[in-house]
């Protein structure tokens, strides 16, 4: 028996190899995390660009409204009337006149503004957009068209029991006796009034139907403030009238 050669101790392990285990580590985790990513931006679905609208929507952008920084819901609603420079206002009149250009001036008389789902900015919108609509000099009345959950009466600061629930249920016989003036030059309101049992019956009633026909006589413009379209059926039955 001979030695051949003398084993000497290692200075380092041999197993494992640090550097090419964090290397490989790093690879498959970068590889995994971009993956996942990817792969959840794949299942969300939802809107979140102009591209976005005009892409998977097939529908014209009308305009982007910067975020109002207020917990005031009167300085957020009447945001184009108390600050009529800033940004948002800007943005609403950039939405007035995206729809004037991208429809006819006959199809403008009344229009009917919904969201997706509740807490969206429909509201917002629809009492901003009357404002600088009402700013242009045109006559314009803003109806709170949701019977279940009424809010434009809070930034107009109003509490009427009267309103379009007790036109349509026959308790009033003149819509002159339901609208209100308000602070802002050539802008009217007109109140959902008390919250009845049957919107949806009285939203697709033929009373509906001679009230749109009537104020759109008496007015330039009719903007109507309706429920999400997710919710409820009162938002289709309003674009057919």
């Amino acid at each position: 028996m001979r030695i051949i050669d003398r084993a000497r101790a290692p200075l380092k392990p041999f197993k494992p190899n640090t550097v090419l285990t964090l290397l490989l580590g790093t690879l498959f985790g970068l590889t995994f995390g971009f993956g996942l990513a990817f792969f959840v931006n794949f299942l969300d679905d939802s809107i979140k660009s102009q591209d976005d609208i005009e892409t998977y929507l097939k529908l014209d952008f009308l305009g982007y409204v910067p975020n109002i920084r207020t917990n005031s819901i009167v300085e957020r609603d009447l945001q184009a009337h108390l600050h009529p420079q800033s940004n948002s206002s800007e943005g609403f009149r950039t939405i007035r006149a995206a729809i004037s250009l991208a429809h006819r001036e006959e199809s403008l008389g009344c229009v009917a503004l919904t969201s997706t789902i509740p807490s969206e900015g429909k509201s917002l919108v629809a009492c901003n957009l009357a404002i600088v609509t009402a700013q242009t000099g045109l006559r314009t009345l803003l109806i709170d068209a949701d019977l279940r959950r009424p809010s434009i009466h809070k930034a107009f600061q109003l509490q009427s029991p009267v309103g379009l629930t007790q036109y349509l249920l026959g308790t009033i016989n003149s819509v002159d006796e339901a609208i209100h003036d308000t602070e802002v030059p050539n802008l009217d309101l007109l109140c959902s009034g008390t919250v009845p049992t049957n919107p949806s019956e009285l939203v697709g009633s033929d009373k509906m139907r001679e009230f749109i026909q009537e104020v759109k006589s008496k007015y330039d413009r009719v903007i109507l403030d309706c429920p999400p379209v997710s919710a409820v059926s009162d938002p289709l039955v309003v674009a057919s009238l």
